[in-house]
């Protein structure tokens, strides 16, 4: 089926003048392409008015990949709730050029409910809705993750100041036990030389002490 493109070119031939319908962009639409399409085509029939903010109406905002995804994924959902059909889209195949057969099925199928008539700002408060849903859950997350994240770092520290008081307690109890041996030595020199004091040879074995 290598003319996928043709019918999304005759389709959008009819509703817009730009961007033009061309086979090199069609068989292998790139995001500021299709971004175009949906902007011309939300121009002129008010499709998925509602569904962006301000920012995400300029294509400068895109400069993230992420960004680029949440915008095709929420013409993915509005279309295929406006419709009642299952779209194959991915927006990462989309971004990366691959299936670009299901690519062109998604803008055929954006074409369809942007000229059925329908209104579906229903169907746009349902996603925001269910956006703003998915945002605060992971917000939710977010913060239990931050909270586990700083309990864990407290518990870090207080061990850490519990080894240091440990060793400080250790070398603590090292010098006093030096201390100590240097008291029994002092104790045992002056007993030496307490004897040596009452008897007849105190010169000479004074000096023998001494020299220890």
């Amino acid at each position: 089926m290598a003319d996928f493109w043709q019918t999304t070119a005759d389709m959008f031939s009819t509703l817009i003048t730009r961007p033009m319908m061309k086979e090199k962009y069609l068989i292998k639409p790139p995001f500021n392409y299709i971004f175009d399409i949906i902007l011309e085509t939300r121009k002129k029939t008010g499709y998925a008015k509602g569904l962006y903010k301000s920012e995400e109406l300029d294509d400068n905002y895109y400069y993230i990949k992420d960004r680029k995804v949440f915008f095709l994924q929420k013409i993915i959902d509005l279309t295929s709730l406006t419709l009642n059909e299952e779209l194959q889209a991915k927006p990462n195949n989309i971004l990366e050029g691959l299936e670009p057969e299901q690519t062109n099925v998604l803008l055929q199928a954006i074409y369809r409910a942007a000229v059925s008539g329908q209104c579906n700002d229903q169907h746009v408060n349902q996603i925001l809705a269910g956006l703003a849903s998915d945002s605060t859950s992971q917000q939710k997350e977010k913060d239990k993750a931050i909270k586990k994240c700083i309990e864990q770092q407290n518990i870090g520290s207080i061990k850490q100041t519990q080894i240091k008081q440990n060793i400080i307690i250790d070398q603590q109890q090292i010098g006093i036990q030096q201390l100590e041996k240097k008291g029994d030595i002092i104790f045992k020199q002056e007993q030496q030389l307490e004897q040596i004091k009452n008897s007849d040879y105190y010169p000479q074995q004074a000096q023998a002490i001494y020299k220890q």
